[in-house]
Formats: C-alpha cells, structure tokens, sequence
C-alpha cells in the first residue's frame, strides 16, 4: 500500500526495512500516527498491511509453479551475475542456456493450460531486481503469444528471448565501476552474446530490439515498423509495461495512467495490434487489489474481463457488510487510484 493510504490502527503485513537493509519496523505491529510520520519522514513510499476485509475473496493463485519460476529465476541469476570473461569463455553459462531452455517447455505448457482463465491468476510479481524483471517480462510477453496463437517453436524463442532480454547489461565493459559506453548499447552486447553461444538469430534480435519503437524513436538502431522481430515488439510492450508498474511503486503513478499512455502510443511507439493483444492477456488490476473509487471509497478487485482491463468487477466493504460492482456497467464509476497490489 503506497503510505499516503495507510492509517493509524492497521496492522503491517512485512517488515519496513530502509534502503540499506535496516529494520525500521517488524511485521505485525500497529500502525499509530507517530509511526507513519517518521516513516514518511525517512522517505518511506509503501508499507505492506494486513486486510482482514480480503476474507471471503479468493486471491489468484500463480500463473506457473514456484518450482518452474524458481528454475528460470535461478538460471537467470547465475548468468546474470557472472563477471564478464566468465561469461564469455566458462562452460558454465552453456549449462545454464540449456536448462533455461529445458524450463521455457515447462512455462509454455503450464501458461498454456491457464489461458482460460488467465486474467484471473497472478501473472506478474512485483520487480526487485533484473531477475524478477526478467522473469516477468518472459511471462507476459507469451501470455501474449498465446493470445496469438504463435506456434510452439516461436514460443519457445519468445520466451528465451524475453527472459535473455537484457543479458547485455552483464558485459558492459567497466571502468572504475561505469559502464565504459552508453548503457543502451546494453542490447548490442546482449545480441552477440547470445549469438556467440549460438542461440537463434531470432532471441538475439529479440534482445537488440527490445528498445526499438513503431516510429522509429527507439534504441540503439532507430528500426521503425516491420524492420523489428513481431517477437522484438511483443517484448517491447512487456519490457515498457513492467518497467513502468515497477516506477509507479516509486512515484505513485496510478496504473489506468500507464495504460492511457500505452493506449495513446499506439502506433506511435508499440505496434496497434500487437498492443491490443497485450491488454486483452494482462491483467491491470490483479484480483484482492484495493483501489480507490471516484467516491472516495476504496474497494477489491474480485474479476477480471479481456473486454474491460480498466473496469472489473469491485467489492466495496462498509460497517453493514458489502457490495458487488460491475464497473463495466457501472459508466459514472472509475478507478482513479490503485493503494495495494
């Protein structure tokens, strides 16, 4: 919950810790208006808070397993942090290419068997780090792959090269701990990496394009329309999106704001059709999310719909018990503020 919401009298669902790792306060204490004050003080954007409302609502249960996310987690990171001449002469990373490949069949199958229902789980994890980034880009990018129904093996390099997407950044040559040439220059290096350790033409383009904008406008190449991969803007979109979600946690930027101006790029900087596929396949508004109406009240998202991203069905809690919205048929309602994911 971003702080601005939270209230003396709610109970924290994690602990606070700063910047540098320093517990501020533990998990399960009470919030009191001196609490939140010093929070916001040492500049605190977002707590974690218990919601005894959310009894009753069923929260979405993951889009793949935790071992499968584990797998491509621990892979990733292995590579990720290896140093550079490690990376591009050890045995090691040819290990790690293979079992990420071997795993990317597993997220295919399992996603694919989600379909159905897909707006309704929990595909996105909140990004930490470029392991969680990676991760999330991975799986959104072939929810809509399936959504367009891709054959397995573009799937495949769909998923390879979503995860690998920004595997250049671990080459970048240092100098005194600076990137030694721009930091966009990231998916050049990521490009011949791949390519060194012979992955297909098509993941490698993948992690060159993934900067690449419809008009042009984009990075390093300024390649414009078809002269991108269709799976170089599939990642594209994915890669904005998560990027996006994880600076409004920083800054407070509400989500229908993110999708306004992705709704308003299109054509400009994403692919129209390839845009749309992506909305109808993300769930904006992952279900148990606390929202706030344009009433003032807040309440929890319970369903989703591929039609209406921006208007799902809403639980608004009072003293005397609760009611279900359909915002979709509900025109003089909105969402204007999301507090908790």
């Amino acid at each position: 919950m971003r702080i601005e919401y939270a209230r003396a009298g709610m109970v924290l669902d994690r602990d606070v810790v700063d910047e540098n790792g320093n517990l501020l306060l533990e998990k399960g204490i009470t919030l009191t208006e001196i609490y939140l004050s010093r929070l916001k003080r040492l500049g605190i954007n977002a707590i974690a808070i218990k919601f005894p409302e959310l009894i009753g609502i069923d929260l979405p249960p993951p889009a793949i397993s935790p071992e499968v996310r584990m797998e491509l987690s621990l892979c990733f990171r292995a590579l990720f942090t290896m140093t550079t001449e490690c990376i591009l002469t050890s045995k090691l990373q040819t290990m790690y290419f293979n079992q990420i490949t071997k795993a990317s069949d597993s997220v295919i199958s399992e996603l694919e068997k989600n379909m159905p229902r897909i707006l309704n789980i929990r595909l996105r994890e909140l990004t930490e780090d470029e392991t969680s980034h990676a991760v999330n880009v991975c799986l959104l990018s072939l929810v809509t792959g399936l959504y367009l129904k891709l054959p397995r093996p573009a799937l495949k390099e769909l998923a390879l090269g979503a995860l690998l997407h920004d595997l250049g950044k671990s080459v970048i040559p240092q100098v005194d701990s600076k990137p030694l040439n721009s930091p966009n220059m990231h998916t050049l290096y990521g490009r011949d990496l791949l390519l060194k350790h012979q992955l297909s033409s098509t993941i490698a383009r993948i992690a060159a394009e993934h900067h690449e904008f419809h008009d042009g406008s984009g990075y390093p190449l300024g390649l414009s329309k078809k002269a991108t991969h269709p799976l170089s803007r599939i990642v594209a979109i994915a890669n904005y999106y998560d990027n996006a979600l994880t600076q409004a946690q920083l800054d407070g930027t509400p989500l229908q704001d993110i999708i306004e101006t992705m709704l308003a790029s299109s054509d400009i900087l994403f692919d129209n059709n390839t845009l749309r596929a992506f909305l109808h396949t993300t769930p904006i508004y992952p279900l148990g999310s606390m929202v706030v109406l344009n009433t003032g009240q807040t309440a929890y998202v319970t369903e989703n719909r591929s039609r209406y991203p921006l208007r799902p069905l809403v639980r608004v809690f009072s003293k005397t018990g609760y009611e279900d919205i359909d915002l979709a048929h509900q025109p003089n309602l909105t969402i204007i503020d999301n507090v908790e994911e």
